[in-house]
């Protein structure tokens, strides 16, 4: 999906997911009516997301994770060996 404008929605990433989240859920829970027309036979089709591919900055806004800072690391999270340079302000 493509994201319109030329700002980072940051937190309003719900509104463009919101979307997406019900339809996924739909083929979740219910199905859609599906129709193979190799076999001739109509079926209840469901489905899962399985994974997704993106970069950090799109995983930590999608996933609600913050990758900055201390615990940036959303595969790791509490476990996350980081600590803050001496004489300045940024993790490690």
């Amino acid at each position: 999906m493509v994201i319109p404008g030329p700002s980072n929605p940051k937190r309003l990433i719900d509104v463009y997911l919101e979307p997406l989240i019900e339809e996924l859920l739909q083929l979740w829970h219910v199905g859609v009516r599906t129709y193979d027309r190799a076999t001739d036979y109509e079926f209840i089709m469901q489905a899962a997301l399985m994974w997704t591919v993106n970069e950090l900055p799109a995983y930590g806004m999608a996933s609600g994770w913050s990758i900055i800072g201390v615990m940036g690391c959303p595969v790791c999270m509490d476990d996350t060996r980081a600590f803050h340079i001496q004489r300045g302000r940024k993790a490690c």
